[in-house]
Order: structure tokens, then sequence, then C-alpha cells
């Protein structure tokens, strides 16, 4: 198979992720007629080495991860399910574009523009995300709600996933504790959400994966708590 004309498309649509012309046609090094298409290059070798192609490789990679740790968990279909909205339109082109590598882009979309509406639409799709489950009161105070247990679950995954795509070889047991610490200050839990958070940190810290693996599952020695969270057994 060659590659002569794969390696003529020197640009592609942000939106829909398809090579296009200075009039929205299909052409060779020019830009999106709507303003929203920036530079995926192509070699001869067939080898993608653009932003959107690293960008998806992290998607992909961090999915796997969290999917392996909400199985372990007993939450697998969640697992299958994490961050799809990340393949979106609207989420992947603006994350793709500020695509770091070694973090979120959404805080680099923040910095440049001054708010991310990839992290509106993401953050409103995913309740594995603490801003789901608040609101404003008529004075403008955040309302907390409790974040039922399997999200909670997710919650932990997630930042597990994040950790070990982002920093490797470098991620440790007490990666999860550290960074909840560090973004401690600009959250609002509800504080049984909080108190069963800070549970499954310290026993990923203190025992590792394989016990918060039990943990989450609510298995003995933990079968308490499912119950004492939602009042009743939630697996």
């Amino acid at each position: 198979m060659t590659y002569d004309v794969v390696w003529l498309i020197r640009h592609v649509c942000s939106r829909c992720l398809m090579p296009v012309g200075r009039n929205g046609r299909v052409a060779l090094d020019s830009v999106c007629g709507m303003g929203c298409c920036s530079r995926m290059w192509i070699d001869k070798g067939g080898e993608i080495v653009g932003a959107r192609w690293k960008h998806f490789k992290t998607i992909c990679k961090h999915k796997a991860i969290v999917y392996r740790e909400c199985k372990a968990c007993g939450i697998w279909w969640q697992g299958v399910i994490h961050d799809l909205s990340k393949f979106s339109p609207i989420e992947f082109g603006s994350s793709a574009r500020y695509f770091q590598g070694d973090k979120s882009p959404i805080e680099k979309q923040k910095a440049a523009e001054g708010y991310s509406a990839a992290w509106q639409h993401h953050k409103g799709r995913n309740p594995h995300h603490w801003e789901y489950w608040t609101d404003f009161d008529e004075n403008g105070n955040v309302i907390v709600n409790m974040i039922p247990y399997r999200y909670v679950v997710e919650m932990v995954c997630d930042w597990i996933g994040a950790g070990i795509t982002y920093s490797g070889e470098k991620w440790t047991q007490a990666a999860p504790m550290d960074y909840y610490k560090q973004v401690r200050s600009g959250r609002h839990f509800h504080p049984r959400t909080e108190m069963l958070i800070i549970q499954f940190l310290k026993c990923i810290r203190d025992k590792g994966l394989d016990e918060f693996h039990n943990m989450a599952r609510c298995k003995s020695p933990y079968s308490y708590l499912c119950v004492d969270y939602e009042g009743q057994y939630v697996p």
C-alpha cells in the first residue's frame, strides 16, 4: 500500500477531522473556510505525528487504564463509557489544539481563552466529576450534593488513570493522595463524599491498588462501607 495521496494531505478540520480546503472542500495545504482547521502532518511512512493523533492516543491510554481499574472495582461498564465525550468534536478539537502531553490541555485552554468550552461540555456529561453534582443558590453559594458511591469509585479510578498516563513509571501509590492535597482548596465536596474519597486514597497510598479494589467492592473487611455511605448496599 502506498501513502502518496495521504502524504499530501496537510490539514484536517478540528470539528470533523476530515481533510478540508479553502472553501471546505478536499484540497492540499489549505485552511478550513470555517477557521477551525489546524495542521496534522502525515509522512511517507504513514506515521501520523500531529497533535490530534497524540491526543487520541493519550485519551485511549487513559481510558484503558481507567477501564482496568473500574473493572477491578466491579464497575466495568463505567470503565467502558468513561470519558467517551472526549471524542466529541467540541472536546476533541480544542483539547488537541492545546495538547501538552504531560498534563491536561484544559488548563492551557482556560489560560489562553479565559474559559474552556471543552470542559463545560465534559463536566456536564460525566458524573465522575465533582462539578456534575454541584449547583448555586440564589446568593451564589455553592450547593454540594453527595456523589453516588459508584461515581466516587470512578472518580478515584480517573485520578489513577490520569496519574499513570501523564507520569508513567514515576507514578507511585502516594500520587492520588498527593494530587488530592494539591487541588483540594479549589474543590467542593459533600463531607461524607470527602470522607469516602480520603478512605480510598489512604488505602491506595498505604496498601496499594489491589486493596483499594477490595475496598471499592465492599469485600470483607470493608463490607460496611457501602451501607454506611448511602444507607444501602451498592457494590
